[in-house]
């Protein structure tokens, strides 16, 4: 037998509760249900008709269809929502369930502010993004008028990804398909405002109006905070208004989050870029050691010195200064103080340049493919082959031995561009994106195998962006990598400008100063030398576009320039002129004539026919497929 006042306590209890029959109509309720809940419901009236349509009704009519107990969240014909929690009638008693309604969601400004101090509680609790995110969707679905939520994150670079969603809804439901509101999403973060969407619906269900409400730190966006309603109530500005009060509040904990994990990866590279560096610095150092050791011992007993021990010990320094310099560099370029010396560099020719250089020191070998027209750029000629021996040694390093270096130049939309293939290890494709991060090393090449810092690549990234170019990768792991330098090419009107260079050589004195004075005149460059290997040692650094030699020179000085101009690296072969009244026995039908005593017009006529207008220097031509040199045939003296 119930108290006379029990209905003056329920009064007082926030929930408010029904009695449904088996046919789900109303059978009893509480007086003050009404006020509680502010629907319109009295005995005989069925329940479902004082619920919107939706996912959340659906669950509850199958479960009093069925018997069962259930817990939940719906939307009232108010556009309330409420907590609703159905316990079937007990055995042996009349047949009927009983439901208890609680209300659910903010009405007002002050319960906002409740939310918001919940939220702040359950953040303040910790810094891991996933925990903060997933506690931010507690917070809310428990203090505001919507049914479900999420946070998305977004990474630089990355596709959103989905970090938290409430418990509310099964985490497998149709919602999971980012797809269907994509452009919603994306608007929200360009225009840093909340974006109002439609979720359609599955099967019988209804759907889902949704807001993108954008997570703003003071540095960026960093994500979204995305809440679900049931379709039929939608958000007013107000509580777009609070919702993007409460998504910076999550935005900054998010953001401190990820500056702590950032500090913390940042502590880790560190350590481990200690302990690299600390082995590769006495990595040199050691054998160093012992060899000054030895030499020091063997003139202490007045024994020779071998070359051999120079060498090693040279070797030695030259990979301890070479360290010393990336890291130098690496805080040039942190620093803003890496300064460029441009000036224009041919490209073909630095390239066979450097290639030439490792065909003589690596047992492996390397091809060369390079246009016939000529690839100028506006370059700092130290820091762009710092970048191409950088690329090298690591297709040697990473490749087995003796497998082919494949190195091309090519013009590709206005660019140089340089390609080093290797068959090599290869990069993961987790590690590409971070490659030419400083101290970053592929997960395949561990300093105990490989040796060097994890510098080489984020210095050489560095100097191809200061020269406004690129350097960029395709590789598959076990298939080799593919380095790629772009630069921008010199414009052709600069091109046609720059002077034509050429090699004079000249036994009598007074002959080269007149044909040095005439080819001056004439608008060349001229390098000239008694020497003729001291001659092609100064035009090394820049191409050569044609050699001028007197072909009465004594065949000694004449015998150590030709022997020395084989050897010399060059991407294209450089036209010979003969100075002289008649051809020798050893040139060549290629090699053009000239008159000695040299006369202007006809010492500038022989040139200009050789080399062709200086108009048509920048105009492609068909390619050559190998590192080309003057043939051995054409040097043979009598």
């Amino acid at each position: 037998m119930l108290p006379s006042d029990f209905q003056d306590i329920l009064a007082c209890v926030p929930q408010a509760v029904i009695r449904l029959g088996p046919d789900l109509c109303v059978e009893w309720l509480e007086p003050d249900f009404n006020a509680k809940t502010g629907m319109d419901l009295k005995v005989g009236d069925p329940v479902l008709s004082i619920l919107e349509g939706g996912r959340g009704r659906d669950a509850l009519e199958r479960s009093l269809r069925e018997g069962r107990g259930h817990s939940g969240y719906v939307i009232t014909a108010g556009l309330k929502q409420m907590r609703i929690q159905a316990r079937p009638g007990r055995t042996g008693a009349a047949p009927g369930t009983w439901l208890l309604f609680e209300p659910s969601g903010v009405d007002d400004e002050v319960a906002f502010a409740q939310a918001l101090q919940e939220i702040a509680r359950e953040v303040g609790e910790t810094l891991d993004v996933d925990s903060v995110c997933k506690a931010a969707v507690l917070a809310v679905v428990r203090c505001a008028q919507v049914r479900r939520a999420e946070v998305y994150l977004a990474e630089e670079g990355q596709p959103l990804r989905r970090v938290a969603v409430s418990d509310l809804a099964s985490s497998g439901s149709p919602e999971d398909a980012l797809e269907d509101h994509a452009d919603s999403f994306e608007a929200a973060l360009v225009t840093r405002q909340p974006q109002i969407g439609v979720q359609r619906g599955y099967g019988d269900s209804v759907g889902s109006i949704f807001a993108a409400v954008p997570l703003l730190s003071p540095r960026r966006a960093v994500g979204l905070l995305v809440l679900y309603k049931e379709q039929g109530t939608s958000f007013s500005l107000r509580e777009l208004e609070l919702w993007s009060a409460a998504a910076g509040q999550v935005a900054v904990t998010v953001e401190n989050a990820r500056l702590l994990r950032e500090a913390q990866a940042a502590l880790r590279v560190r350590e481990e870029f200690m302990s690299i560096a600390s082995h590769e610095l006495k990595t040199p150092l050691t054998p160093l050691k012992l060899l000054l050791h030895s030499m020091e011992r063997r003139l202490a007993q007045g024994l020779p010195v071998e070359p051999a021990s120079v060498l090693k010990s040279k070797r030695q320094v030259d990979r301890l200064a070479g360290l010393v310099n990336g890291l130098l560099d690496v805080s040039r370029l942190e620093g803003g103080r890496l300064t460029l010396l441009p000036a224009p560099l041919e490209m073909g020719h630095l390239v066979a340049e450097v290639v030439d250089q490792f065909r003589h020191t690596c047992e492996r070998p390397f091809t060369l493919t390079v246009p016939r027209e000529r690839l100028w750029v506006q370059g700092d000629r130290d820091r762009l082959e710092q970048v191409l021996v950088n690329l090298l040694e690591n297709a040697n390093k990473y490749s087995p031995k003796g497998d082919p270096i494949c190195v091309e130049v090519e013009v590709v939309h206005g660019d140089a561009r340089i390609h080093v293939k290797d068959r090599g290890i290869g990069i993961p494709a987790q590690d590409q994106a971070r490659l030419f991060q400083r101290f970053y090393r592929a997960g395949n090449a561990s300093h105990r195998h490989f040796g060097g810092l994890g510098l080489g690549l984020f210095i050489s990234h560095s100097i191809a962006r200061l020269h406004g170019g690129s350097l960029s990768v395709a590789s598959a792991e076990g298939q080799g990598s593919i380095f790629t330098l772009g630069l921008p090419r010199m414009p052709v009107n600069e091109v046609r400008r720059l002077p034509r260079r050429v090699l004079l050589l000249d036994e009598d004195r007074s002959q080269e100063v007149v044909a040095e004075r005439v080819l001056r005149a004439g608008g060349f460059e001229v390098l000239t030398a008694h020497d003729g290997v001291d001659a092609l040692r100064r035009a090394s650094s820049l191409p050569v576009d044609l050699v001028l030699l007197s072909s009465s020179a004594p065949p000694t000085q004449l015998g150590l320039f030709l022997a020395a101009f084989a050897e010399l690296p060059r991407a294209r072969p450089i036209p010979i002129v003969l100075a002289g009244a008649s051809r020798p026995a050893w040139a060549q039908p290629e090699h053009s004539l000239c008159s000695r005593p040299y006369r202007e017009a006809d010492l500038l006529a022989a040139v200009h026919a050789t080399l062709g207008p200086s108009e048509e220097r920048g105009r492609p031509e068909e390619r050559t497929s190998h590192l080309e040199r003057v043939p051995q045939e054409a040097l043979m003296l009598p």
